[in-house]
């Protein structure tokens, strides 16, 4: 009993000499407690991970109870992760190996099974999310056997074909493994699973981006340069651009959300249609979110034609647009474009003087639309400012059909005071001004305001004998 007393007091004085003076037998206690405790926490926490792969493991019995099972027990590891980020439509892939090696597995033995996903949907322009069915986007597309690079079959190794689809713009969020199954010595059939990994279906970028043709048409315009201490004008072409705004997605019960940036395009190009000789310079403005289209005059002998041309000449540009994200998904519109060789135009009409005394009804939505440029895109967009004139010149007269208001009047009514002389044409000076220009809810600051000036002339019909 000495001898035992004597070796617990020796045990004791030899960890006394082990830790620091200051410190206090309690507070080695207590740390040893809470070491104690941790490793139980995590005990736990390994515990209810492994609780919880068994119930989705048991859950995959009802799920996945159509698959091809294997006589033999096997394993499913991952040996690399598909794309953590993909586009929808777009097809990737993974690798996985099948433990032991000598277990053959075929596509109607694996499945592709989701664990959880977070969807959100794009907000429409009445600020509520698209409410669509949740569902599952990812599918398995090809099981084959991983071959070398000289073309030998890897036991044990497969590659697997991976693909995403949607009806609806969505942005999903998604948890997955590979499963499988086999047959115990039972005669039970078990469900096995992969590792798990995450992948994000990126929307199209035509369906993250709110894009339009902005104007559909432009013009001939006066730029000014300094050479020196002179100020230089000359005649150039103006520029056509598309925005390419970004658009938020929500999850249904709007408690988070993601937003769509241009940012996302690794490449826009311009595909003109066959037929199209008239060259334009394509320009991606990433950091303003844009691309702008300008005539490419030099050497273009379309583009030299069109700026010697004298009168009123409208040139056509048509084409594709293709969006590539980076991700490999990619969008196109088609787009006609429109350049004219001047801002002035004179609308023309030839009247009987029955209906200049009656006064003659003037239309200005469809006047621009006879030149090609279509009203409604631009009002749509408040990039359209009429400006409604009153004006006599010499006798032949010009009233909005609404004077009095201080909204956009498109038409109005023509009548001559002077008695009509059937052959003659009576014309106004300039009387109505659409301006294209920069609002205040364009943010691409362009620095330019085309105004288009229109002149009205009337021609008296000569009276029939």
């Amino acid at each position: 009993m000495k001898k035992t007393m004597v070796l617990i007091m020796s045990c004791l004085m030899l960890l006394a000499g082990c830790f620091h003076d200051d410190l206090s037998w309690k507070e080695l206690l207590d740390a040893q407690g809470n070491r104690l405790n941790d490793q139980e926490r995590a005990l736990q926490e390994q515990q209810a991970r492994l609780d919880a792969e068994q119930r989705r493991l048991d859950e995959l019995a009802g799920k996945y109870d159509g698959l091809k099972k294997s006589d033999t027990p096997f394993m499913l590891v991952m040996a690399t992760n598909p794309a953590d980020t993909i586009t929808k439509s777009v097809d990737f892939s993974s690798l996985f190996r099948v433990n032991p090696s000598g277990v053959a597995v075929t596509k109607d033995m694996i499945a592709l099974d989701c664990i959880s996903s977070k969807q959100f949907f794009r907000v429409e322009p009445e600020t509520k999310a698209s409410y669509v069915k949740k569902s599952d986007h990812f599918s398995l597309k090809n099981l084959e056997v991983d071959k070398n690079a000289a073309g030998e079959s890897l036991d044990g190794q497969y590659l697997a074909t991976l693909t995403s689809a949607s009806e609806a713009a969505v942005w999903d969020d998604s948890r997955m493994a590979f499963v499988g199954a086999y047959v115990d010595k039972e005669g039970k059939p078990q469900y096995i699973s992969s590792e798990a990994f995450n992948t994000v279906m990126m929307p199209l970028p035509a369906e993250g981006l709110d894009s339009w043709l902005y104007p559909h048409a432009s013009f001939k315009m006066k730029k000014t340069r300094k050479e020196g201490d002179t100020t230089v004008q000359e005649d150039t072409l103006g520029m056509v651009y598309v925005p390419l705004d970004g658009l938020t997605f929500m999850t249904q019960d709007k408690s988070d959300a993601r937003f769509y940036s241009a940012a996302n395009l690794s490449e826009v190009t311009f595909l003109p249609d066959e037929g199209c000789t008239a060259a334009v310079h394509i320009d991606f403005n990433q950091e303003k979110h844009y691309v702008s289209f300008v005539p490419d005059t030099a050497n273009n002998e379309t583009w030299r034609q069109f700026q010697d041309s004298t009168g009123i000449k409208r040139q056509d540009v048509a084409g594709t647009l293709v969006l590539r994200d980076r991700w490999g998904g990619a969008s196109t519109c088609h787009l006609v474009m429109s350049w004219y060789n001047t801002t002035v135009f004179e609308l023309s009409y030839e009247v009987t003087a029955e209906e200049i005394r009656k006064g003659y009804p003037v239309n200005f939505t469809d006047e621009v639309a006879k030149l090609g440029l279509v009203y409604s895109d631009y009002a749509a967009c408040r990039r359209l400012f009429p400006v409604p004139v009153h004006m006599v010149i010499d006798g032949l007269e010009y009233m909005p059909d609404d004077f009095s208001s201080q909204t956009e009047v498109e038409k109005g009514v023509l009548t001559l005071y002077d008695t009509p002389v059937p052959g003659k044409t009576y014309r106004t000076q300039e009387i109505r001004d659409l301006r294209i220009g920069v609002s205040d809810i364009d943010p691409k600051e362009i620095p330019a305001s085309i105004r288009l000036s229109f002149y009205l002339s009337v021609t008296i019909k000569a009276e029939n004998n």
